[in-house]
């Protein structure tokens, strides 16, 4: 009985032609819109302060939404500090906003900027487009 189901298969199939698998329907999210919610056109600000005189070394950071509430981590007379806006990293020495250009440190009444160093570029990600 086997035998006979599968030759009436072959059969079929020799009459029909090999059935082609549907390709299934691809689903495609518009990559265009896929983060367009989170890249927001903010304020355009400008570099009107001087740059710090301090000797400060930008270490790292976790950045926040909104911004002035991320967390710097900065080397400063030869330690490690992690501060947010409205900490005091010594005294005299505050670290008044965070914003896109930068830090800004009230530096004993001198307001200063500590810019955001260039980005390092990506490893181990295919460059699209």
């Amino acid at each position: 009985m086997l035998a006979g189901w599968l030759a009436a298969q072959c059969v079929l199939q020799v009459w029909h032609g090999l059935a082609q698998p549907a390709p299934a329907p691809l689903a495609s999210a518009p990559v265009a819109d896929l983060l367009s919610r989170h890249w927001r056109t903010g304020p355009i600000l400008n570099n009107e302060l001087p740059l710090t005189t301090l000797n400060i070394q930008y270490l790292g950071g976790l950045k926040a939404s909104p911004l002035s509430s991320t967390v710097v981590v900065l080397r400063f007379e030869q330690r490690q500090r992690t501060l947010a806006r409205g900490q005091k990293l010594a005294p005299g020495i505050l670290l008044q906003d965070i914003d896109e250009l930068g830090l800004v440190f009230d530096n004993n009444g001198k307001r200063e900027r500590l810019p955001w160093p260039p980005q390092r570029p990506s490893f181990g990600f295919k460059q699209q487009g």
